[in-house]
């Protein structure tokens, strides 16, 4: 019976005497004496009603403490929010660990005692206390589906276990119902996260209360215990019997922090019900503790011999037990009760088995020699805590009896009320004590004082609080319940008497505790001062001053405390709202700060609101690093059920605002009943910036009539380089506005701001000009603040002597000041006070600047409202000041007028940026600004500001705020970025190559990162889902080959919008480490709460500089209780759809704009450029808020097509917007990669009325200042057909393409006759000073269809290339008309000077191979070629002793005869020794770095980037294949393919509601060999593009070889122009090839992303 370790009892509960109090259980073996019985104690309650209300108890042998050892388990199961939730059956629930498991336990007994179990939208709690199983690795729950309500939606299990310091999350989202989804009544879940939470011990507290009459309590008993690694938190002790009855004993079981060796405990009661007094008699503490055991070599040598009998006997048990199982199965059962039992009885078995090996590890894990004993502690009472009785105290604090500890002690409290009108409060007042050796004395009520009336107007109160001796005091904390008619109260000080050592500790404070004073607080911490700082000295110790001494101490004492300002988020949920009263306590490593009550918001009278924000400040000393943040109420008022969202929790001292999200009710009645929730901050939420410092402030106000003010005070402090803190207001009230800045006072004010640095240059002070005397006279300001390192302070002087008012002096109200003095004092290292007193060195001047401004002569330029200016410079900057009073005129800012105002601020040095902006008010708000000029009255510096913009909401981009730069300003002007998307340019830009991440601040810092950066395109779409949309941050991780990962990459959005709405698509441009090929991706977001759920339902990443574009088809939430409980996902890259969507250079484009008026544009601006390789699309220029103004070079990063080097770039304008026109200087490209620069010249206007009147302009590229082309002027003979009706009346456009790109649209307006494209006419165009197309082979041509007669039957066309003196000939012979022939009005034809020749059957290829520096060979490479058409042989290159090829660093050049292979597309290479060579054992190989081959015949060229090692073999089935990297096809090659072809277009629509589109449809389609042009696609008398309907079109065009592209778009037109594409298909009639594009996406502004066209990609 040695091997019985554990026995577990229990009643199912039923019947109506079902409770039962076990006291023991005794078991031996059959057969054996009595006194062999081993006895497991019990002493509990098996009983719903009593105790712990549990049924089942699991006991230990007597000489072990099961309550102690046993973990809890507590279980908090939620039920859906859906309909028919709820369940009426026995709900069951297994758990498994990696150590063992549970049996399958019934939850009969909810810890939070909900009225109805598993109800909907409830949460339950129930405690499961057993032996460890280790980490939980999954479970089993299940019901009964009994009772009249069986079935049940099971939203999540969440599993929180103290001891192990962590909390398991099992989401289920799934109906449990034999009727509803698969009809399984049971399920196994798997945890989907496992956070790490407080790690808790097990106490047993066992309080004997006394014998005596009226013993007994009715109130809530609590206790606290402190050790030397802290304390717990208030512990109430609470059972479901009835506890603290006269003579009895009662065990609790509690689970606080541990506190490592104990050395006292608090406990009390908090005086409520009928007979609160209570005499306690003794208190006993156990808990577990390892300690060292020594142990002789004998009794080591007897436990590893039992410890081996113990495992042979559990092996034949194990044995014995699976017999027998196999002998019950095969009998099998008769009655389901039966088979249960056996089922429960076997998993019991094993369990215990498992315990046996368990308590055997248990032993092992603490070390040799460690051993898990129970310590126990005894606490002496023998008192009442009652009123009237003994001491009259509800508490008592008890050291353990029977060693060495702290003695008792007993502290004098005298309470100073302030002598300021209505000081006193009849609120209930509480001070805790804290000392240095033994905690503090807990939360006291301040009941009994020396005086009848406590806490009146300057009146000293004196109390006694018997506590355990502190040590020497370090400080106190003193609150009021803010209860009672006058609640407010200002506390002058607090004084404290150690009567066992007779040592007074003095704590000031001169604040209020109240809601409507000072900051709100009605809890204040305070720190003991000497006794000099409060008590009154002689005139002659003070030195005849009249400053309080404590004024000198409050900057130390701010800089000692850490100020919070929390801010809490009501819900929108119906009735989130609260009238209760709110208090809130936070939790650091050091200490908490107590329960604070939220009383006073800064935001709302009327406090949480639904969808309110409130802002409260709570103070606190010593606090340590945040953790937790305690939130509740007490379920008072009308409406007490409170839903929050979410708490947020800035220090501005340490630099860090924390988020705590919750997501759930504090209410009786919703969710799990608790008015009080714990919690947590999620870390992706937090916020670090640098921290705050505090200043000390002081305003004179001078001694001049009505020299106070009413009005609100406002400071800027200035350091080096321009750094400053924000604005901040002095007063927090209008109370402390008519309080302070009276005549002949000074105001004393401590502020958190940001660290400026070691010198203040300046400071700024105005006012907002509001209350009954605005005007203001200031003397002089002194700020006050810590030296660096703590040892003293230096306070500077700031001269002013001036009024800030609007009826006096210069009428301003805004002041700048520079100090005049420093007085240091600096404590030495002997401790004595050292203090100098010195002048400012070279302080600013104070400067007047002459700020002159021209309003434009333009219609409506003047304006009416009030305008603003901001001056910066390289010193600092003016702050912003209203223009009011100019000195030239009366009415400022009309049309044609140049205006001047006298700005006075300190020296700004040199100014490079002006900011503008007007208030939009009064009649006539537009503004035009031509230009700014400012002039230094000191030095006469000049500073001139072209401007030429509209500052309107109705003009332009609507904006009435804009920045201007200084017109030789050549510096960064990344204060314009506002958008994520601007500071990733910025962070790949050339600039940030050389910088040092490390010393990056500001808002970069988020963006900068190590290794070399790419962009990247994302695009989300969320479902439709009524919950799909979320309010949280996105963010991703990109994660390539070898698992490189990314650092997190945020998808933020402009202007601060966040979240993602239902159906939306949100796409981001972002930057992040280049990873290689992508692998994996991660999305998530940084939602923490219940609520900020999200449904993923497409996930799109592209990456340009790969050409690749991935498309994810999620469908997934990403949320704590929807789905899988995660809201981090890893997609995996295999499961994609990737298109190709063309390799992408990165190139740094600088456009300079020209310094002429005007030159800026508004227009939209379009690019297209032309290389070697080919060209691209038409690509437009991001204007960006300030980009593309006059005498302005705007540098910007650009993606382009590998078809460098370049050779032209067309330009071109749209002529929309306020400012049409357009001076284009020069533009210059740099490679990324490479740094080669290509650089293109224009100089003159993009105007329809200026220069050469175009919009349009080609510029050659000059490369090494060489340009790439030649200029030429082409002639174009176009002739109509001879036959009836072949003229037209529309207008004609076309494009020619050489082999140098093409010639942009050329329209066809001015002809030598004057009716243009009459039947049988040939119509003469000349196009001069045009670059040169070198050889054409096609020619596009259209028309726009307007007219009477815009049919046309075109003949022929010839174009002239007059400086190579040739001509081309293009044949049409067909209609270019809607209403004849095939009714397209675009037409490609191919030249006709071009010779197509047969397909090529043979041909010779050059094989040009670089070897790299990796490994050189003397021996034979084969290789062999893939092609479109066919596969070479076998090239061999033999290696000899005469002729050596593959040495390092070279190029090698052979000459192969083959069959014609088509486009080629891969190859093989391979490594083969010569004949009868000897191969050593040491692997040799060879580095080929780069394989070349030519076809010579057409001169198309395939590059392969090989970069590998190939091993030498001897056979040929070793080699490598390598894929094409790069194709460069060559005019030739090209010029055969154009052959006319048709393609089928067939147009899939989808088949949602609404899917179909009555717009008109137009589609574009790229291949290999160029595009067809915008084609619209139209049938006569069909209604096409209906829902679920498929369309089929065909299209005559040249050959456009391999497709790689459709754009499909629409014009919005029509009632129902929202159109849903499900896919096109394009086939090439001629080759029967089909290329599928799959779209799935809407074409509307109303939906999605409002796009109406896509570009559609085939899939790889």
């Amino acid at each position: 019976m040695r091997n019985v370790r554990r026995v577990r009892i229990r009643h199912d509960g039923k019947g109506s005497g079902s409770g039962w109090y076990l006291d023991r259980v005794l078991v031996r073996e059959e057969g054996q004496p009595e006194s062999d019985n081993v006895e497991f104690p019990c002493l509990r309650w098996l009983d719903k009603d009593k105790d712990d209300g549990q049924l089942v108890r699991e006991l230990l042998p007597s000489d072990s403490s099961a309550t102690l050892k046993n973990f809890r388990y507590h279980i908090s199961l939620k039920t859906g929010d859906v309909s028919g939730a709820s369940t009426d059956s026995r709900v069951y629930i297994k758990l498994y660990g990696d150590k063992s498991d549970t049996i399958k336990q019934v939850l009969l007994v909810s810890d939070n005692n909900l009225k109805d179990y598993f109800e909907r939208g409830r949460v339950d709690e129930f405690t499961l206390e057993t032996l460890n199983i280790g980490n939980i690795n999954r479970l089993v729950i299940g019901h009964d589906s009994t009772g009249m309500h069986a079935s049940w939606f099971l939203g999540s299990v969440q599993i929180r276990v103290p001891r192990q310091g962590k909390q398991y999350t099992f989401p289920a989202n799934r109906w449990l119902d034999k009727n509803q989804a698969d009809g399984r009544l049971e399920v196994e879940l798997y945890p989907s996260e496992v956070v790490e939470i407080q790690k808790l011990v097990h106490y047993e507290v066992e309080i004997w209360t006394g014998d005596v009459g009226g013993a007994g309590t009715s109130a809530r008993v609590y206790m606290q215990i402190y050790g030397e690694k802290g304390k717990t938190e208030v512990l109430f002790l609470s059972s479901r019997s009835k506890v603290f009855e006269r003579a009895s004993k009662d065990t609790f079981q509690l689970e606080a922090a541990d506190v490592g060796e104990v050395y006292k405990l608090r406990l009390g009661h908090t005086g409520e019900g009928f007979g609160p007094s209570w005499f306690v008699d003794t208190v006993w503490l156990r808990h577990l503790v390892v300690r060292e055991v020594d142990l002789t070599p004998e009794e080591e040598a007897r436990k590893k011999k039992e410890k081996d009998k113990l495992r042979q006997l559990l092996k034949k048990e194990r044995l014995k037990a699976k017999l027998q199982r196999k002998k019950k199965k095969r009998k099998g059962s008769d009655e389901e009760d039966e088979g249960e039992e056996e089922e429960s009885s076997s998993s019991e078995e094993s369990s215990s088995e498992e315990e046996e090996m368990e308590e055997e590890e248990e032993e092992e894990e603490f070390g040799p020699g460690m051993q898990e004993v129970i310590e126990q502690h005894k606490f002496e009472a023998h008192r009442w805590l009652a009123r009237g009785k003994e001491d009259n105290e509800l508490v008592v604090e008890l050291v353990p009896a029977g060693k060495p500890g702290p003695e008792r002690n007993t502290y004098e409290v005298q309470v100073v009320t302030g002598n300021v009108p209505k000081a006193g409060t009849d609120a209930n007042v509480y001070l805790t004590i804290y000392g240095e050796e033994y905690g503090d004395t807990g939360e006291r009520p301040l009941k009994k004082s020396d005086k009848s009336n406590k806490f009146e107007q300057g009146q000293t109160d004196t109390f006694t609080i018997y506590a355990i001796d502190l040590g020497a005091l370090t400080k106190i904390r003193i609150r009021h319940d803010n209860t009672g008619n006058r609640a407010g109260w200002f506390l002058d000080r607090i004084d404290i008497t150690d009567m066992n050592n007779e040592i007074t500790y003095y704590f000031p404070c001169q604040r209020w505790l109240a809601v409507e004073e000072d900051d709100g607080q009605l809890s204040r911490e305070l720190l003991p001062v000497d006794e000099s700082y409060v008590l009154p000295q002689s005139e002659e110790g003070r030195g005849g001053g009249d400053n309080n001494p404590l004024d000198n101490l409050a900057l130390e004492q701010k800089d000692k405390s850490t100020t919070f300002s929390v801010t809490i988020k009501t819900g929108v949920k119906k009735n989130a709202g609260t009238d209760a009263n709110v208090f809130i306590t936070l939790f650091g490593t050091q200490d908490d700060t107590g329960m604070t009550l939220l009383k006073s918001s800064k935001t709302n009278s009327d406090k949480f609101e639904r969808d309110s924000i409130e802002i409260f400040t709570v103070e606190t000393l010593d606090l340590g690093d945040l953790w937790k943040v305690r939130l509740g109420h007490d379920n008072t008022g009308k409406a007490p059920g409170w839903f929050v969202d979410w708490v947020e929790v800035d220090a501005p001292s340490l630099g860090k605002c924390m988020t705590f999200p919750c997501g759930r009710w504090l209410a009786k009645n919703e969710d799990d009943g608790s008015i009080i929730r714990d919690l947590f901050h999620a870390e992706l939420q937090t916020r670090l910036y640098t921290p705050f410092v505090p200043y000390e402030i002081t305003l004179y106000t001078s001694d001049v009539f009505a020299a106070g003010t009413d009005a609100n005070i406002f400071i800027i402090i200035y350091g080096c380089d321009a750094v400053c803190t924000q604005q901040k207001y002095l007063c927090t009230n209008k109370r402390e506005q008519k309080q302070f800045f009276e005549r002949k006072s000074a105001s004393r004010f401590i502020v958190e701001l940001e660290d400026v640095g070691e010198i203040i240059e300046k400071i700024r002070i105005g006012h907002n000009n509001t209350g009954m005397n605005p005007g203001w006279h200031c003397s002089h300001v002194d700020i006050r603040r810590l030296l660096p390192d703590k040892d003293g302070a230096e306070t500077l002087t700031f001269p002013c002597d001036r009024w800030l008012a609007t009826s006096e002096d210069d009428k301003k109200t805004i002041r700048e000041l520079v100090p005049y003095d420093i007085f240091t004092e600096k404590y030495m290292k002997d401790g004595s006070l050292r203090q100098v007193y010195k002048e400012v060195e070279e302080p600013l001047d104070i400067v007047l600047y002459s700020v002159q401004i021209f309003t434009g002569n333009i219609p409506g330029a003047g304006t009416d409202a009030k305008v603003y200016i901001t001056i910066y410079g390289d010193l600092g900057d003016t702050g912003e000041r209203y223009l009011g009073k100019s000195e030239n005129r009366t009415n400022k800012f009309e049309r044609g007028t140049a205006d001047t105002f006298i700005i006075e601020a300190a020296d700004l040095g040199v100014i490079y940026k002006i900011k503008l902006r007007h208030d939009n008010s009064k009649w006539c708000a537009d503004w035009y600004v031509e230009k700014v000029e400012i002039w230094n009255d000191t030095n006469e510096d000049e500073f001139l500001f072209l401007c030429g913009r509209w500052l309107s909401l109705k003009k332009e981009d609507g904006r009435l705020e804009r920045l201007f730069y200084e017109k030789e300003y050549t510096g960064d002007r990344s204060s314009n970025c506002s958008s994520p998307a601007d500071f990733w340019e910025i962070a790949l830009s050339s600039k940030m190559a050389d910088v040092d991440i490390s010393t990056v601040t500001g808002p970069m810092a988020d963006y900068v990162q190590e290794g070399p950066i790419i962009p990247y395109y994302v695009s989300v779409t969320t479902g439709k889902h009524k919950d799909a949309a979320t309010d949280s941050r996105a963010f991703i991780f990109l994660i390539g080959e070898d698992d490189e990962r990314s650092k997190r990459i945020w998808l933020d959005y402009p202007r601060g919008k966040r979240g993602f709405s239902r159906g939306s698509v949100e796409e981001f441009y972002v930057a992040g480490l280049d990873v290689g090929i992508i692998k994996k991706i991660e999305l998530g977001h940084d939602g923490a709460s219940p609520e900020s759920c999200w449904l993923v339902e497409e996930l799109c990443l592209a990456v340009p500089t790969q050409g690749t574009k991935y498309m994810l088809n999620c469908n997934c939430w990403l949320a704590k209780d929807r789905g899988d409980g995660i809201t981090s996902r890893v997609f995996d890259l295999l499961d994609a759809m990737v298109v190709n969507i063309g390799v992408k250079v990165l190139y740094e484009m600088t456009v300079w704009t020209g310094d002429v008026v005007g030159g800026g544009t508004d227009s939209n601006i379009f690019m297209t450029l032309y290389g070697i390789n080919g060209s691209t699309e038409e690509m437009q220029l991001d204007k960006k808020k300030a980009r593309f103004e006059r005498e302005q070079n705007d540098t910007f990063i650009m993606e382009i097509l590998d078809i460098a080097p370049f050779t032209k770039m067309r330009i071109r304008i749209d002529g929309l917007g306020s400012r049409p026109e357009w001076f284009l200087e020069r533009i210059l490209l740099k490679n990324m990669n490479t740094g080669d620069l290509t650089m293109f010249y224009y100089g003159d206007w993009l105007s329809q009325r200026k220069g050469k009147k175009t919009l349009v302009c080609e510029m050659c590229a000059v490369i090494d200042e060489e340009e790439m082309m030649e200029w030429t002027s082409y002639t174009v003979a176009v002739k109509t057909s001879d036959i009836l009706g072949a003229g037209t009346d529309a207008n004609v456009f076309i494009i020619i393409f050489g082999e140098n790109g093409d010639s942009g649209t050329l329209a066809l307006k001015q002809s030598a006759n004057w009716n243009k494209f009459e039947r049988n006419n040939t119509d003469t165009f000349n196009f001069p000073d045009m670059l040169s197309l070198g050889h054409l082979c096609k020619l596009r041509v259209w028309h726009d269809n307007k007219g009477i007669f815009p049919g046309w039957h075109l003949s022929y066309v010839d174009v002239k290339d007059n400086s190579r003196d040739e001509t081309f000939h293009f044949q049409c012979d067909c209609w270019l008309s809607k209403s004849e022939g095939d009714g397209q009005t675009v037409r490609d034809f191919a030249c006709a000077n071009n010779k197509i020749c047969d397909e090529l059957e043979e041909t010779t290829y050059e094989i040009v191979i670089e070897t790299g520096n990796g490994g050189e060979t003397r021996e034979n490479v084969w290789l062999i070629l893939e092609g479109r058409k066919n596969r070479s042989k076998e090239f061999l290159m033999e290696n000899s002793s005469r002729q050596r090829a593959f040495r390092k660093g070279t190029t090698d050049t052979f000459e192969f005869d083959s069959i014609y292979l088509g486009d080629i597309a891969s190859l093989c290479v391979g490594h083969l020794a010569r004949e009868d060579r000897f191969i050593p054992k040491r692997e040799l190989a060879w580095h080929v770095k780069t394989i070349t081959i030519t076809e010579m015949e057409y001169g198309n060229v395939y590059f392969f980037n090989c970069d590998c090692l190939i091993p030498l073999k001897r056979k040929r089935k070793y080699f490598k294949v390598f894929e094409v990297t790069k194709t460069t096809e060559s005019f030739a090659s090209k010029v055969q393919s154009l052959v006319p072809v048709k393609y089928e277009v067939i147009v899939t629509t989808g088949y949602e509601p609404g899917a179909g589109t009555d717009a008109n449809v137009f589609v574009t389609i790229f291949g290999a060999n160029g595009d067809t042009g915008k084609r619209e696609l139209k049938q006569k008398m069909r209604n096409l593009f209906e829902r679920g309907s498929t369309d089929r079109f065909f299209l005559e065009t040249l050959e456009l070889g391999e497709l790689r592209k459709v754009r499909l778009e629409h014009d919005s037109s029509g009632y129902c122009s929202g159109w849903l594409v499900e896919k096109v298909e394009v086939t090439n009639t001629s080759t029967g090839v089909a290329t599928i594009f799959n779209c799935g996406r809407w074409l509307d502004k109303k939906r999605g992303d409002g796009l109406t066209w896509r570009d559609l990609f085939p899939s790889v």
